[in-house]
């Protein structure tokens, strides 16, 4: 089973895009105390497991028109679990997520599983 690894700084705004950063204002915010997600406030000692998931695109052509003419690039979900309960930030790009689960792994007060795409943060076995 993999954990989130405690990086040695929090990730830098300044490393994200502009619009990334937006979408960031909008939908998490994270600090020592606690971690906002789409508007619910979660106490770090709460979360149990965070996964990241590609986004999924129809094959027709109107999902080929959101991939290549609306976003450009993929998109992907994180999802934050507490329990029974989740928050999932849905439609973020790579960049975006790695920051999240990055912030996250940085402020965590317990061990956090992680699921999903590889090199998104790092992660070891306990």
């Amino acid at each position: 089973m993999l954990y989130l690894q405690r990086p040695k700084a929090a990730p830098r705004l300044e490393n994200l895009p502009e619009h990334d950063r937006q979408v960031l204002g909008d939908r998490f915010d994270a600090h020592p105390s606690e971690l906002t997600a789409n508007g619910q406030v979660i106490a770090w000692k709460d979360i149990d497991e965070v996964e990241v998931a590609k986004a999924a695109r129809q094959r027709s052509l109107s999902g080929w028109l959101v991939r290549n003419v609306v976003y450009h690039e993929d998109r992907y979900h994180v999802g934050i679990y507490m329990g029974a309960q989740e928050q999932v930030l849905t439609n973020v790009t790579l960049p975006l997520a790695q920051f999240i689960v990055q912030s996250i792994a940085y402020y965590m007060q317990t061990p956090i599983k992680y699921t999903g795409v590889e090199g998104v943060a790092a992660v070891d076995e306990k």
